[in-house]
């Protein structure tokens, strides 16, 4: 495990697992558990069960990924980044844009 931490922000509990230590930083898979059944991922599974929720890709500059994303036409939820995971930065893509895949861009923050 690489991280736990809870997000008070999106009401959940993450682990961050390291499955493969690359040169860009790797390749992780990041569990969630809800902390409140009334949060978006507490909404999700009582409606899906458990299962992929989204996934996610590490971007150099989250910015500019959003207004990549934008000017294509994909409905971005997230305007500005928020906080992520590893004190990492984020935005969400709409699923309907994204071949029903909830899409979320990452940019890790480098040390």
């Amino acid at each position: 495990m690489v991280a736990q931490e809870i997000n008070e922000e999106q009401s959940v509990h993450e682990a961050m697992l390291l499955v493969d230590d690359g040169p860009q930083g790797g390749s992780h898979v990041q569990l969630l558990e809800p902390t409140r059944q009334d949060s978006p991922v507490g909404k999700y599974l009582a409606r899906h069960g458990e299962g992929m929720h989204h996934i996610a890709y590490g971007v150099d500059d989250v910015e500019a990924a959003i207004a990549t994303m934008a000017t294509s036409g994909i409905r971005v939820l997230d305007r500005k980044p928020r906080h992520g995971a590893m004190n990492s930065r984020i935005a969400f893509m709409h699923p309907k844009d994204t071949g029903g895949v909830l899409t979320e861009l990452v940019q890790a923050v480098k040390h």
